[in-house]
């Protein structure tokens, strides 16, 4: 079986209990999901960068805390939560017994992974709780896997030029304004079908937004990689790597889709 089937069987396996939550699970259910999948993120991540296994536990532990404040508490609750979860983390890191450069470095390490993985996820069960926000969700994993899966076919088929040799050699220009596109045109569709009263260009322009950052998570996470010396963040996911190599796009593309949603009724939507 090739890579490419690999992928595609594991979309068809994993698709319809995603829908099936999304549609259904408003609430606990959704908020379990996206947390157990914040939970695989940060375990990947946190093996890329840290052989101590008190340091990855330490990283899995504090990345669900600030997971969990970021849902369920009110914002100003949520915020203080997590500054005091990022300051446990930062100090947990600067104690042991390494150079003062590496408990630096492996405090900034751990920041990163916890805010990043932890904070960024935890917009999709706040997304999912505004009006509409169901189809929000979708649009938001539409305009990303489609302009993905777009771009790839559009790179293989006519990239020349490189977008950024050095951190993903084998992605290329053609290939991320065709993803685009895909992400506008496809995101645009979706919204016109079920986000009645949502001016389409606001649509777009969400769509885009998606389909930009979340271009800009696959390329940060492709550094991520570089910087470990690894070519995939684990092997959970057949033909697709780990958790981490699936979702980098809608980690990203998370806060930027809630912030769309959130502003949808100022522009007009129900």
């Amino acid at each position: 079986m090739t890579a490419l089937e690999k992928r595609i069987l594991t979309a068809v396996v994993l698709l319809p209990p995603l829908v099936g939550v999304i549609l259904f699970g408003k609430g606990w259910l959704f908020a379990l999901l996206v947390g157990a999948v914040a939970i695989l993120c940060a375990g990947e991540y946190f093996r890329l960068f840290f052989s101590s296994a008190r340091d990855r536990w330490s990283g899995i532990g504090v990345t669900g805390l600030v997971y969990l404040s970021a849902v369920f508490l009110p914002f100003q609750a949520a915020g203080a939560a997590v500054l005091c979860c990022v300051s446990l983390m930062v100090f947990s890191f600067l104690a042991g017994g390494e150079s003062h450069a590496e408990k630096a470095r492996g405090a900034g390490l751990a920041t990163l992974g916890a805010v990043y993985i932890g904070a960024f996820l935890s917009t999709y069960p706040r997304t999912i709780a505004l009006p509409g926000g169901e189809h929000w969700v979708f649009l938001g994993l539409i305009a990303v896997f489609g302009g993905d899966i777009a771009a790839y076919f559009v790179g293989t088929s006519f990239g020349k030029r490189h977008l950024l040799k050095s951190i993903s050699p084998n992605k290329t220009v053609e290939g991320a304004v065709g993803g685009l596109a895909a992400s506008i045109v496809l995101g645009t569709g979706y919204g016109a079908l079920f986000l009645h009263g949502v001016p389409l260009w606001f649509v777009s322009l969400a769509s885009a937004g998606a389909g930009v950052v979340g271009q800009a998570g696959d390329l940060f996470e492709s550094l991520l990689k570089r910087a470990a010396g690894v070519k995939d963040s684990g092997t959970l996911l057949p033909g697709h790597g780990g958790m981490f190599d699936r979702v980098d796009a809608v980690i990203s593309a998370g806060p930027v889709l809630y912030l769309f949603a959130w502003l949808a009724p100022l522009a007009g939507g129900q």
